[in-house]
């Protein structure tokens, strides 16, 4: 079983154009724009962001450059049908951090994970994503007690 193939490649293009769209959208961009900026004619990106011509590295990182988003957030996204995914990576680059941070792995400890068997680094790889989510949590408690603080503070800088 490939546990990392989640969707078909009619649903991963459909995913894919909701990314394409989205991120567009939300960035302010006309399709005329993101078309120029990557270097390829309207036609053509509206044939790509509507998901038609599949998951096309060089384009995807051509958009995600025009947009200013992580590249490897929309081809996960795309992988694994989460269009949130690709959102909320957008600003922080956090897939791009990810494999940026596999690249440094395999550099300088690859042959580690040859030793250890697919549960350990399932465990593995849960206690970091939960970590990650620790943090955010703790982000999230921090600027809540700021903004508690700064509203009602007696101070003239509140």
């Amino acid at each position: 079983m490939d546990l990392s193939r989640v969707q078909n490649e009619a649903q991963r293009g459909a995913t894919l154009s909701q990314v394409l769209k989205l991120l567009r959208r939300r960035r302010g961009f006309r399709t005329a724009e993101v078309a120029r900026a990557m270097g390829v004619g309207v036609r053509t990106y509206q044939r790509f962001e509507a998901g038609e011509l599949g998951l096309d590295f060089d384009k995807i990182f051509r958009f995600a450059d025009a947009v200013r988003a992580d590249p490897w957030a929309i081809v996960f996204a795309a992988e694994f049908g989460s269009v949130n995914f690709a959102l909320y990576c957008a600003d922080n680059q956090a897939a791009s951090l990810l494999l940026a941070m596999l690249r440094r792995f395999d550099r300088q400890a690859g042959k580690d994970i040859a030793a250890l068997d697919p549960r350990s680094l399932a465990l593995i790889y849960a206690k970091g994503f939960d970590q990650i989510s620790l943090r955010a949590q703790e982000f999230h408690a921090d600027l809540e007690q700021w903004m508690f603080d700064a509203a009602f503070s007696d101070s003239e800088d509140a």
